[in-house]
């Protein structure tokens, strides 16, 4: 194949710079040494005190799980069975090879990140102590009222969100998790201007949510715990490693230990048994030598939270066990209309790459937390033309193969801003003039159907299946949007960055909801509107719950975690201990 002028220039211009680069010394960000001071308090119990029988025994630690044993302990006898392990802040990677090392497979079943891969959606979830909010941005957003609507939700739900009562949980949630704005006149941010500036020249609000984390100063939480001021490192998701972000081992589960909770890691429950009376939870405890062995726990009453694909996968084991489940269990799974995108190479620096190091602040180039605004694009009237578009932070884990890959990506760019290119694929240490550091991260939400099913595979593996939702008007809606947000800043759009490191098309979720859905009947869903579980015949399980993300029937078109832990307040505030 011959070799076209433009892209024999082309290469040769590249070829010079990288020469360069590698004949001139060029300085880093101006950098501060700050050595970390962790205070941080074990909760996880040796496995040595589990006991035979509690009265209940909540399964997961994400926000479900956490709620239900912050608000319980004190009440009864409550045990924590977490099969992730806890990972207090500077425990989490902060160089690439460390994170590929860090997920979890079934030979390492103590990684971080847990990745569904499927044919039409992939899935990202968190392994651990606090589940997923070890790595998510935390932003605390509620969902429009018309979200919660007949006939997909239950009619109490419906009638308490529209009247207003619902809302004291939410008030609830976001002062555990002290949730705090991004305030302009407190704070500056490169990304958030650039992100105003694109959306006020589209007229689209822009709007400031609270996010989990600390930004103004340092403050207690549960006693035992002082959390630090955020650096503004920008690596919320890959963990944070200052103890500034409110996860759930700072807040909720904190107060369940301290009012007596026991809580266990390295511990998966693998299926539920119901006896005469309460239930017998078979479970598999790993060592930290890698020794499995078996255990089972006896419990009055079991609430399951593993998240929506390990509540899903842990109730369709135990339905092949005997345990008499509704017909729906699997259904109505939804991605959250979750669409990411990436505006590369723009007019805007961003300084969105997270710091290498959370001992290695960079002064005059602050990512921020993950998240500080919103486009929102609420104000339609179809509830499925809405959405809204979050920008974001690279980790700094992941800079330098993103450097690399972006560099070699075939964009038109032009000819002043190939030299920002040259930076980042000969990764030059001025960071902050590459090209990396003047693009934008974008995560959109919205409502897609929900109408994708998980089911088991022939390894007893969870997985997505939903052919439809190449058909969703959704996800097509919110990259024509993002496309147009990235030109108003002269960027390149990347239409999901998945691509560009693994070949394929799948969509990616980070927020999957449903499979065991709440409903008024068996007929529709797998529980109901306190999260009790239905057996195949429509009555109720004494005792058996499911209270995460699983339970919910629809997408929120919005971060889910303030709903989910806002329908577990309520559940439990009205939960009857036997």
């Amino acid at each position: 194949m011959g070799t076209s002028r433009r892209s024999f220039l082309k290469s040769g211009f590249i070829a010079g710079l990288m020469g360069a680069f590698a004949r001139t010394g060029l300085a880093e960000p101006q950098v501060k040494i700050v050595p970390l001071k962790i205070r941080y308090t074990p909760l996880a119990n040796p496995i040595s005190d589990l006991r035979e029988r509690y009265d209940v025994v909540v399964i997961g630690s994400g926000y479900g799980g956490s709620v239900s044993a912050a608000r319980l302990a004190g009440r009864c006898r409550v045990a924590v069975l977490e099969r992730g392990p806890e990972r207090p802040p500077g425990s989490f990677s902060e160089k690439f090879e460390d994170v590929r090392n860090d997920i979890r497979c079934k030979k390492n079943p103590f990684g971080l990140f847990e990745v569904h891969a499927n044919h039409e959606m992939d899935v990202l979830n968190g392994n651990g102590l606090g589940g997923t909010s070890l790595i998510n941005a935390g932003a605390l957003v509620r969902p429009d009222r018309e979200t919660v609507r007949s006939p997909e939700w239950p009619q109490a739900l419906v009638e308490e969100v529209h009247s207003g009562q619902f809302e004291k949980y939410y008030s609830r949630v976001k002062s555990m998790l002290q949730g705090q704005a991004f305030d302009p006149r407190r704070m500056s941010s490169a990304k958030v201007r650039a992100h105003e500036y694109a959306s006020h020249e589209l007229g689209v609000e822009v709007k400031f949510p609270p996010v989990a984390v600390n930004l103004y100063g340092e403050q207690a939480q549960q006693p035992g715990v002082t959390q630090p001021k955020c650096i503004e490192c920008g690596n919320c998701c890959s963990g944070c490693n200052t103890g500034a972000k409110n996860t759930l081992n700072m807040n909720y589960l904190p107060l369940a230990k301290n009012q007596g909770a026991e809580i266990f890691t390295q511990i998966e429950v693998l299926w539920i048994e119901k006896l005469t009376a309460g239930y017998r939870i078979h479970c598999l405890y790993v060592s930290q030598n890698g020794e499995r062995i078996r255990k089972s726990v006896l419990a009055k009453q079991v609430i399951v939270s593993a998240g929506t694909m390990g509540s899903t996968k842990l109730l369709l084991n135990s339905q092949e066990h005997g345990l008499s489940l509704s017909e729906k269990l699997g259904q109505r799974f939804s991605g959250n209309g979750d669409v990411l995108g990436l505006s590369f190479n723009t007019a805007f620096r961003t300084n969105a790459i997270g710091f290498s190091s959370a001992s290695r602040i960079r002064v005059d180039m602050k990512p921020g937390a993950v998240i500080y605004s919103i486009a929102d694009y609420r104000n339609k009237k179809n509830l499925f033309d809405r959405f809204i578009i979050e920008e974001g932070t690279f980790p700094g884990a992941f800079t330098i193969p993103l450097r690399l890959a972006m560099g070699v990506a075939k964009f038109r760019i032009s000819a002043s801003r190939y030299l920002r290119v040259g930076r980042d694929i000969t990764l030059s240490k001025d960071i902050e003039k590459g090209a990396l550091n003047y693009s934008m991260v974008y995560l959109g939400m919205g409502h897609d159907r929900a109408d994708g099913k998980l089911q088991l595979d022939r390894k007893g593996r969870i997985r997505v299946h939903w052919p439809e939702v190449k058909h969703d008007p959704i996800y097509p809606t919110i990259d024509r949007a993002m496309k147009v947000q990235s030109r108003a800043l002269g960027g390149n759009f990347v239409m999901n960055p998945r691509t560009l490191i693994i070949n394929g098309k799948n969509l990616v979720t980070v927020h999957p909801l449903g499979g065991c859905v709440m409903a008024d009947s068996v007929k529709n869903g797998v529980v109901n509107h306190l999260g009790q579980v239905y057996q195949a015949d429509g009555s109720l399980h004494a005792g058996l719950f499911v209270l995460d993300g699983s339970i919910v029937p629809t997408a929120l078109g919005v971060n889910p975690l303030l709903t989910i832990s806002a329908l577990s307040e309520r559940a439990i505030e009205r939960m009857q201990i036997t």
